[in-house]
C-alpha cells in the first residue's frame, strides 16, 4: 500500500517548535502552509511525506524524535518560573519544552546511574519561614550555612539541569513529574544568584506542590523560604559584625554563599539593620553596580551527578552524541541541559568513539 504521509506524535512536534521559539504562524510561514495546518499536525493529523525533510531541517529535531510516544507534557500551571515578570510567551514555551526534554534525559540516566530516591517533603500547609526550619530539621542541617546547595539537592533526589540560552530571562524553573522534583537553572548567572534561585525553586517544590498560591504571592513565599533556608537567624547571630557597613557585609556574604544584596535584605528583615541604613546601602550598592557584577564572587557549584555521568561515559568511550541518538534528543539540547553544571569538559564527548557499546551502560 502506498504511504502518503507521516504519522507522528503531534505533541512531540509542539515541543520541537517551541524549543526553536517559533509560534504556529511563524513555523507555518517557513513551511509555506497555514497556521491551521500546523495546529492540525500537532493535534495528530498526518503530515504529507514531502513536508518531512523541511520540517526536520527547520526544527533541528529528528524524524525519530517526532515518532516517540507522548512526552511528559509539563503544563504551564505545573511549573514555577523565577523572574516571572520578565519572561515572554516564547521564552515560557521554550522552557516548558526543555522541561519535557529534561524528563526524557532523566528517564535515560536514572536506570543507568541509580539516581537517588526522593526526599523532598510536602510542606504546603506551613508558613514559608517555618517550612525552611522544618526542612533543615528533616534534612539534619542544623543552623549552619549550606556549603554546597547543588550537591544537597541532588542527594535529596532533585533532578537538576541547565536552562538553554533562549530561556535565560527566566533564571530558573521547577516542577514535579511522577513524584520526582526537577529544577532547571540558568548557569550563566553569578554563583550567588544561582544558589538563591535554587533555594527559591526548592521553596516552590515544597510549598506549592499542589499548585496554589500562584503569581506574585507564590514568588514572595518562595523568596521568604529561600532567605530563611540559606541564612538562619542562629548562624547570623554568631557572625554579626561590630559595624553594619557594606564592606562588612561583603566580607561576610561568602559564609552563606549569597549576594551582598541578599544578606543586607535578610539583616534588615530580622532587625539587625535599620531601615534607613538598609536603604542607604541599597543606593550605594546600586551606585557601585553590584546588581551587575557581584563583589568578591564565590566559585560556581558543580553537579556531582552529572560529573559522574560524564566521567563514566568518557571512561567507557561513550559520547554524548550516542546519548543523543539513544534518547532521540538533539545533541545540542543534551549538551545544553548539562552546560555549566559539570567540571568534566563536555567537548570531550563530542566525537563518537568507534568502541561505543550501545544500550550496555549501567552504573548503579
Amino acid at each position: 500500500m502506498l504511504k502518503l504521509g507521516f504519522e507522528m506524535n503531534g505533541k512531540r512536534l509542539a515541543i520541537a517548535r517551541q524549543r526553536k521559539g517559533y509560534s504556529r504562524p511563524e513555523l507555518a510561514e517557513r513551511l509555506g502552509v497555514t497556521p491551521r495546518t500546523i495546529g492540525g499536525w500537532e493535534s495528530g493529523a498526518v503530515i504529507p511525506e514531502d513536508r518531512i525533510p523541511s520540517l526536520v531541517q527547520i526544527l533541528g529535531f529528528s524524524r525519530s524524535f517526532l515518532e516517540l510516544p507522548d512526552p511528559a507534557s509539563v503544563s504551564t500551571g505545573a511549573v514555577s518560573f523565577r523572574s516571572l515578570s520578565r519572561k515572554t510567551a516564547s521564552q515560557r514555551d521554550a522552557a516548558l519544552s526543555m522541561c519535557d526534554l529534561a524528563v526524557d534525559l532523566s528517564a535515560w540516566l536514572d536506570p543507568r546511574f541509580g539516581r537517588n530516591s526522593v526526599n523532598v517533603p510536602d510542606l504546603s500547609s506551613e508558613e514559608p519561614d517555618f517550612a525552611a526550619d522544618l526542612l533543615r530539621r528533616d534534612w539534619g542541617l542544623g543552623t549552619a550555612p549550606i556549603s554546597n546547595l547543588v550537591h544537597l539537592l541532588e542527594a535529596k533526589g532533585v533532578r537538576l539541569f541547565a536552562l538553554p540560552e533562549n530561556c535565560r530571562e527566566i533564571d530558573a524553573c521547577s516542577f514535579w513529574y511522577d513524584d520526582i522534583p526537577f529544577m532547571l537553572v540558568d548557569t550563566t548567572r553569578s554563583a550567588e544568584r544561582i544558589r538563591f534561585n535554587l533555594a527559591h525553586e526548592l521553596g516552590h517544590l515544597i510549598l506549592h506542590r499542589h499548585g496554589a498560591p500562584v503569581g506574585q504571592v507564590a514568588e514572595k513565599e518562595a523568596n521568604v523560604f529561600a532567605s530563611n533556608f540559606l541564612m538562619t537567624i542562629g548562624s547570623i547571630q554568631r557572625h554579626l559584625p561590630r559595624e553594619m557597613t557594606i564592606d562588612a557585609i561583603i566580607r561576610l556574604k561568602s559564609r552563606w554563599g549569597v549576594s551582598a544584596a541578599a544578606l543586607a535584605y535578610r539583616l534588615n528583615k530580622i532587625g539587625y539593620l535599620r531601615d534607613w541604613n538598609y536603604k542607604s546601602m541599597v543606593i550605594e550598592m546600586r551606585r557601585r553596580r553590584y546588581h551587575e557584577v557581584e563583589p568578591s564572587p564565590i566559585p560556581h557549584e558543580q553537579s556531582y551527578v552529572l560529573d559522574i555521568v560524564l566521567k563514566t561515559l568518557l571512561n567507557k568511550g561513550i559520547s554524548l552524541r550516542l546519548v543523543a541518538e539513544e534518547t532521540h534528543i538533539p545533541h545540542a539540547e543534551v549538551v545544553g541541559l548539562m552546560h555549566g553544571l559539570a567540571t568534566v569538559a563536555i567537548s570531550s564527548h563530542d566525537i563518537a568513539s568507534p568502541n561505543e557499546r550501545r544500550a550496555t551502560l549501567r552504573v548503579v
